[in-house]
């Protein structure tokens, strides 16, 4: 067991005397709250917050009974959101000016934070313009006249929601933009909360009822728990990693490195990040409370295309994410090299995530018998499996996947033009959209059941009127950075060679066959120009009314009442769900059960986004 935290002295915390704190505390906790003089532990990530973040893993973490507790927070809970009124002003279209924007609240809440304001500063985190970017920015002012505040910093593009109208430079937002205020003594209410006073150096909380100093523990290393660099034939086996601000286990090149059987929990930032090598291996690991991505690889040769081997099996990854939108595995997510090639991700469960459950780009991966639900806990346009690698990323399959109960999330999602992907033999039941292709070329989709959507398939040209171009900078970009018209590229992937020849704005040469829809409110949507969409290539799909032909579908029994009567399911390998997700090895000696209670119950958390919303608003 390795633990990254170290344990704060029971004499340091201290009942809270001073009467002016107590003051600014909700009379039921003044009895409870404690503080610890944080001066004299040499503390390195403790001071003020930024103006602007993506995230709050920059402060460090506090842990009791092996749970990390929670900063407070007003509206209070997990996913508690407030929202904007209207905004006055969008402030700068450009990120991290002093033009920060002002919106008007709606509670009266925000006027007890005036002290707060001036003492030690407050930060609100919020969806400010779109619902797969939060950002946290420090506030410079509240009126609580006019009950509006103003932000030190802007954010890209501005606060407001895209989808609303602009009046002169201000979009006037939807009154749904959600945010929530973060590290304020006014806000600590609840047993487990609490905040930092960076002017006194001091930390503030409400311990549960029982429990001893002596288990309070800060996790403030921001380097890896564990780092190898150019290691070899390395196994770990049966560790846990835990009570880590930084990264958990941190591979950069190597060869053969192993965690087999291991425990990834309480890690602020990622669980596991592997930066290149070949042939590392996550294999019957359970990753859990993990602040941003669970497992993020690289890996292999894109310019040779040399496969790096990476294996990610049989892994458990849930509650992760939860200090950002970002998706729970990131495969291949180097936005200037995509490199990863060669590496298979399969028979992983990955639930309980607040954004995506695998973003994937690079070449020539293997996605294949994993299991994902309740994605997009705290987000939105975001998918199961999700990828805009451009045209360039060819060569990925997704295949004999199983995912569900996702409300908020197209299961495989092909954004932004991105090119070239296989996806057969997969099982999606209750999403938003089964498969989502955003323009682009060359995909196959073929014999995928998919069960109670919105919408079974979904396809569009938002290359037109994005202008997806030969010269469009991000797209062009990721077309020079790899050899696509030499050996191998040339030889294998033969379309992408000859991808300029034509428009590159309209979709084309993508075939969609054979798949089935049971449920669904609508088989295929088709967004655009019918003259624009020629490229996509309907073949031998079908369509079931009800889920009446499956046993209990609620229950997630999808054998057939009457196969005669849906004679295109009998039989059919993908209704075995024993195939998906977590298996017994030598490594993983237990496969916990689904929770059908928890998944017959849905996620009403945030409501679900309609990623066509975007393509409207463009």
């Amino acid at each position: 067991r390795l633990v990254g935290a170290r344990p704060v002295d029971s004499a340091r915390l201290r009942p809270l005397a001073d009467p002016a704190l107590l003051a600014r505390l909700a009379p039921e906790a003044r009895p409870h709250v404690r503080e610890v003089d944080l001066s004299g532990l040499d503390l390195r990530n403790a001071g003020r917050l930024p103006d602007y973040a993506r995230d709050t893993a920059d402060l460090f973490a506090v842990f009791l009974d092996g749970k990390r507790l929670p900063l407070s927070r007003w509206p209070n809970g997990e996913y508690g959101y407030t929202t904007m009124k209207r905004v006055v002003s969008s402030g700068s279209f450009r990120a991290r000016t002093t033009d920060g924007g002002t919106f008007e609240y709606r509670e009266d809440r925000p006027a007890r934070w005036q002290t707060a304001l001036a003492e030690n500063g407050v930060w609100l985190r919020g969806f400010w313009r779109v619902p797969w970017v939060a950002e946290t920015l420090r506030v410079k002012s509240i009126d609580p006249k006019a009950k509006t505040m103003t932000f030190a910093v802007s954010t890209a593009n501005g606060i407001g929601s895209k989808y609303s109208r602009l009046e002169g430079n201000t979009r006037v937002g939807d009154g749904k933009e959600g945010w929530f205020a973060l590290n304020l003594l006014e806000e600590i209410d609840q047993p487990g909360e609490w905040s930092v006073d960076f002017s006194r150096s001091k930390l503030y909380i409400w311990l549960p009822a029982g429990a001893p100093g002596s288990r309070l523990f800060l996790a403030d290393n921001a380097e890896p728990l564990v780092s190898l660099s150019g290691a070899k034939h390395v196994s770990f086996r049966d560790l846990v990693f835990t009570h880590q601000m930084g990264e958990g286990v941190s591979i950069t090149d190597g060869d053969s490195v192993r965690l087999l059987g291991c425990r990834v929990e309480n890690i602020l930032r990622r669980g596991v990040l592997i930066r290149g090598g070949f042939n590392h291996v996550v294999q019957s690991c359970d990753l859990t409370e993990i602040g941003l991505a669970a497992i993020d690889l690289l890996g292999g040769d894109r310019s040779t295309l040399a496969p790096s081997k990476h294996q990610i099996v049989n892994n458990h990854i849930w509650r992760a994410a939860l200090l950002a939108p970002v998706p729970a595995l990131v495969a291949g997510l180097d936005v200037k090299t995509q490199q990863l090639v060669g590496a298979r991700i399969a028979h992983n469960r990955i639930h309980d995530v607040t954004y995506s459950g695998v973003h994937f780009a690079g070449n020539d991966n293997v996605l294949e018998n994993n299991e994902l639900y309740r994605l997009g806990l705290d987000g939105g346009d975001l998918g199961g499996f999700y990828t805009t690698g451009g045209w360039t990323a060819r060569g990925n399959i997704v295949r004999k996947n199983f995912i569900h109960h996702s409300e908020n999330a197209n299961a495989i999602y092909m954004d932004d033009g991105h090119s070239g992907l296989l996806a057969e033999d997969n099982l999606i039941y209750r999403v938003e959209s089964g498969l989502f292709v955003g323009g682009g070329h060359d995909h196959v989709l073929r014999r995928n059941l998919i069960i109670q959507t919105h919408r079974a398939i979904h396809v569009d040209d938002r290359g037109v009127a994005r202008k997806y171009v030969a010269d469009d900078k991000r797209l062009r970009s990721d077309l020079d950075s790899v050899p696509y018209q030499e050996s191998p590229w040339r030889e294998k992937y033969p379309a992408l060679a000859r991808i300029l020849d034509q428009r590159t704005d309209i979709p084309r040469d993508n075939l969609i066959s054979e798949n089935i829809a049971v449920g669904c409110e609508t088989l295929a949507r088709r967004s655009g120009n019918e003259d624009t969409l020629g490229g996509f290539r309907f073949k031998n799909n079908t369509e079931h009314p009800s889920t009446d032909i499956f046993t209990d579908a609620a229950s997630l029994d999808f054998t057939l009442r009457a196969p005669a009567a849906a004679p295109a399911l009998a039989g059919l390998p993908v209704l075995d769900l024993s195939r998906y997700g977590l298996q017994l090895d030598e490594y993983r000696r237990v496969v916990p059960p689904r929770d059908l209670a928890l998944l017959r119950a849905g996620d009403t958390k945030r409501k679900a986004f309609d990623s066509q919303q975007d393509v409207n608003a463009y």
